[in-house]
């Protein structure tokens, strides 16, 4: 609990600053003001899923394209604040979230891959360490 508290804390704040500059910026073009206890509660709803996303991505539990599809699949309910919160003002079009976030998604996923490809790797390597050692030890 603590940890996942710790990754909220610095959730909410690196998602804060865009939001609050997000809200001025549309103030200062369109002279909407969208309320500070409405991006308030939208900020904490989206560090909460982002935050819950993010102890899916790191789990060790489980596959790691499962844990990834399964963080995306929680950040989902974050676009629809997201949306809420600024709607119109930000995006032409509601669709221009979703293909960005599926941008970011492949990426992320391309990566993880990578990741965990090497991580495999790294592992079998050390484990190929351990046998030798122990097979040398063995001799002795």
């Amino acid at each position: 609990m603590k940890k996942y508290f710790n990754t909220f804390v610095k959730t909410f704040f690196f998602t804060s600053l865009p939001m609050i500059l997000l809200a001025l910026i549309i103030y200062r073009r369109l002279n909407i003001n969208l309320g500070y206890i409405r991006i308030t509660l939208g900020t904490i709803l989206i560090s909460i899923f982002i935050s819950i996303a993010i102890s899916v991505f790191k789990s060790d539990k489980g596959k790691g394209y499962i844990n990834a599809i399964l963080g995306y699949i929680i950040i989902i309910p974050a676009l629809f604040v997201f949306r809420y919160i600024f709607g119109t003002y930000v995006f032409k079009t509601v669709w221009l979230i979703y293909i960005l976030i599926a941008v970011i998604g492949i990426i992320y996923g391309i990566a993880l891959l990578v990741a965990s490809k090497k991580y495999k790797s790294e592992v079998n390597e050390l484990n190929r360490l351990l046998i030798d050692k122990d097979d040398n030890h063995l001799e002795e």
